[in-house]
């Protein structure tokens, strides 16, 4: 039997979907469809909310600058 799931088409640039390939990758495919191609995921519209939470969280992460050393 066919199972339908109701999916957003998601749209970023090749860095993006790195993070969001591996993020589903770590969290057993729980957010991705189907890998469309270098700009393009379908994600599951349940999880989407979750996956845009969790992506800024790791792009925070990623983004912080780094602590000034007081050795110079």
């Amino acid at each position: 039997m066919v199972k339908a799931v109701k999916g957003t088409l998601v749209k970023c640039d090749a860095s993006i979907k790195a993070m969001l390939v591996k993020m589903d990758e770590d969290h057993n495919h729980e957010f991705i469809i189907e890998d469309l191609d270098e700009e393009h995921v379908l994600v599951k519209d349940s999880k989407l909310a979750e996956l845009k939470q969790r992506l800024q969280s790791m792009m925070k992460e990623r983004l912080k600058e780094p602590e000034s050393s007081d050795s110079d």
